[in-house]
């Protein structure tokens, strides 16, 4: 018997089996775990294991599959072991694990793949899932002009306090008026029960606030854009092949196709293939210069290459196609030329597995929340500048909750 273990991947379908040949035991059992991990990553949440080639099965390949097994499930998916060899079977039987590792094998999907309807959109599958009829409101706060010239005052300080179903993107920051936030007013993504924003004050350190008892985030915004409602659509998109990945401007247009709207909040929390942003490192007041040279060097953060790849991220943004006189000037043409104009504000968190079939944007938002720590908050950008552009930000798969307005 070789002391290697040999893992062969199937054609994917609804599920995703793999054949394991050789021996499961320590020496091996981290290269499975990880191996495991990347499918999940990739969106393989219906994992079978084809255990009929393996002859030796340890304690460390047992935690693993228990592992696991216990990992996917708490998503929603599905970890089954099937056709065990007799030295497997015996062992699981023995250690009580059998029963619980060879439960749920699915019967007519493992060769036949459900039919569902999707759109096919630039190598993506868009699938859509209508949610509630009506429309959100959208409030449009402040003027984001001013940014430019730094010409923000105390007369323009706003504080908005956030409950469920209330989102907003703009120039904010956490504090008690404008005097207390006038050296950290920064980017910020208001998402129901939690705020995020990045202070403009040199620290880089994104800070954040979630509904705890009767404390409700608040920000005081210099400018915003404002929407409440309840999201219409959730649309979940995954790539045709596994190594592509999707611009924002595209993915952009597949969630206008796939929900039928043309003027939408959107909601989106995705693996990042890179992301293409900047962020305020001095505070748009008091008339200083920041988008001027030299002076841009020092108080724009500007991502030099795509930043965050393999990243979970959540997106909030506005999009708008051919967008009215008041609507314009919060927004940027998603593409030089382009009549479809966007706004977007990005969230980095550390990549976990998320719940696949969880309706509720706002549960997952909270969690990330709770169990995580925020490392970024960008503007995205579309780099369009000749041989030195960036692009623009690309995703691997997520999904999106939609919100329509007129």
């Amino acid at each position: 018997m070789e002391n290697k273990l040999v893992i062969r991947k199937d054609i994917p379908g609804r599920e995703q089996r793999i054949f394991l040949e050789g021996r499961l035991d320590a020496n091996w059992a981290g290269h499975l775990d990880d191996y495991l991990n990347g499918l999940v990553r990739e969106g393989s949440y219906r994992l079978i294991l084809n255990m009929a080639g393996v002859q030796y099965l340890s304690s460390a390949g047992i935690r693993i599959l228990v592992g696991q097994y216990k990992k996917v499930k708490k998503i929603g998916g599905l970890f089954v072991l099937e056709e065990l060899s007799n030295a497997v079977s015996e062992v699981l039987e023995m250690v009580g694990m059998l029963s619980m590792l060879t439960e749920g094998v699915p019967e007519a999907t493992l060769t036949v793949e459900a039919e569902s309807s999707f759109l096919e959109i630039k190598g993506f599958k868009f699938e859509n899932e209508i949610l509630a009829e009506g429309q959100m409101k959208v409030h449009l706060g402040g003027n984001p002009a001013l940014s430019l010239t730094s010409g923000f005052t105390a007369a323009d300080n706003r504080k908005i306090k956030f409950k469920a179903d209330h989102y907003a993107i703009g120039i904010g920051a956490i504090g008690d008026g404008f005097d207390d936030c006038k050296s950290r007013y920064g980017e910020f993504l208001a998402l129901g029960e939690a705020l995020v924003y990045k202070p403009s004050d040199g620290s880089k350190v994104p800070d954040y606030a979630i509904k705890t008892g009767r404390l409700e985030p608040e920000i005081n915004a210099l400018y915003s854009l404002e929407a409440e409602g309840v999201f219409s659509n959730r649309i979940s998109f995954e790539p045709l092949e596994l190594s592509a990945s999707i611009p924002l401007d595209q993915l952009a247009t597949g969630l206008s196709q796939t929900s039928g709207q043309t003027h939408f909040v959107f909601l989106v929390i995705a693996e990042s293939a890179g992301l293409v942003g900047a962020s305020l490192n001095a505070p748009p007041v008091e008339g200083k210069k920041l988008f001027e040279f030299p002076e841009i060097r020092e108080n724009i953060n500007f991502t030099t290459e795509p930043a965050y790849p393999k990243m979970l991220t959540i997106s909030l943004g506005f999009y708008s196609m051919n967008p009215n006189d008041s609507l314009k000037p919060f927004l940027r043409p998603v593409a030089p030329g382009s009549t479809a104009y966007i706004h977007t504000h990005s969230a980095v968190f550390p990549f976990q597995a998320l719940t696949k079939n969880e309706s509720s944007a706002g549960k997952l938002v909270l969690h990330l929340f709770e169990s995580s720590v925020v490392q970024d908050v960008l503007h995205l950008l579309n780099d369009s500048r000749e041989i030195t552009g960036l692009g623009q930000s690309t995703f691997k798969q997520g999904v999106a909750w939609i919100g329509k307005f007129s």
